[in-house]
């Protein structure tokens, strides 16, 4: 969900974007295995731009074949700050936990999915738990927090939305010593981390009704199906978006960037957005097409 709008990208930023995107995929496949290369989204890579613009030293960028196409050469970031190796070691820990929730889920294909996957991403997140323990402990921590919270009789969107914003707060500040900056990245991170959890939910919505699984939008949409006002619900549902990413720019703002500014800014500004309407106009179509 958090990623660039590329068409609004210049081409000089779209090789960069793209290249942390491939350094993160050689990081992982050098770290875990190339197998591990499969749970990297651009998520991650936002993850990656955000520690790299405010590292001190500046990455430098070279050409290198790529494993799956070697007729291509991609751009890929050095950096000797083991920024990459840290977000590598976050994309295995949240991945094995995402296995792990898929498991738990409903549906026939995605927990046959979540069997076939658990197998390697159990031996790679042993592996990943050690590397980094810090990001293990806040991990786990938050994956019981939202079991508690689910489990609740009356869960808002704010309880609902709380453990996911937290765990991606810490995950960002993560290492970092100056205080006033922590406070701001832990800002930024409890906002994104929301908006990630807030925008998913509204994508899975038609899946979880049918399939009776917790979405903290179940009642709004309940009442706005029974009132006949489903746009009333859409129109909500892009308020909450809207609001928490502009929290979220405020955040960014306050932060000194080194680099890379005007690629966090388009994926602040217009990618968040982009990616909130497809979710809202996807679970539309979804629920048009087979009614709950």
């Amino acid at each position: 969900y958090v990623k660039a709008d590329k068409p609004n990208l210049k081409i000089r930023e779209y090789e960069i974007y793209k290249g942390v995107y491939c350094s993160m995929c050689k990081t992982l496949g050098r770290l875990y295995s190339p197998l591990a290369q499969a749970f990297l989204s651009y998520d991650f890579t936002f993850l990656a731009l955000v520690k790299l613009s405010l590292a001190d030293d500046c990455p430098s960028f070279k050409k290198s074949r790529c494993h799956y196409n070697p007729l291509v050469k991609c751009n890929i970031c050095v950096s000797d700050n083991n920024i990459l190796s840290f977000c590598a070691d976050a994309v295995v820990i949240i991945s094995y936990y995402k296995v792990m929730d898929d498991l738990a889920d409903r549906g026939a294909l995605k927990k046959l999915r979540a069997l076939l996957c658990l197998p390697f991403i159990f031996l790679i997140w042993k592996k990943a738990r050690k590397r980094a323990p810090g990001i293990e402990s806040v991990v786990s921590k938050a994956v019981e927090k939202q079991k508690k919270t689910e489990a609740l009789q009356e869960v808002n969107l704010d309880m609902a939305a709380e453990p996911s914003a937290g765990a991606l707060s810490e995950i960002l500040a993560f290492g970092e010593s100056d205080e006033a900056k922590a406070r701001l990245l832990r800002r930024l991170g409890y906002l994104i981390g929301r908006w990630i959890y807030i925008v998913d939910a509204v994508d899975d919505l038609e899946a979880d009704l049918r399939k009776q699984c917790f979405n903290p939008f179940a009642k709004e949409w309940a009442d706005a199906v029974r009132n006949g006002k489903a746009g009333e619900f859409e129109q909500y549902a892009r308020s909450v978006l809207n609001t928490t990413a502009g929290e979220a720019v405020k955040a960014f703002e306050l932060l000194e960037v080194r680099r890379f500014k005007s690629i966090l800014e388009n994926i602040l500004y217009d990618g968040l957005a982009v990616s909130a309407e497809q979710a809202i106009c996807g679970n539309r179509r979804r629920c048009r097409e087979k009614p709950v």
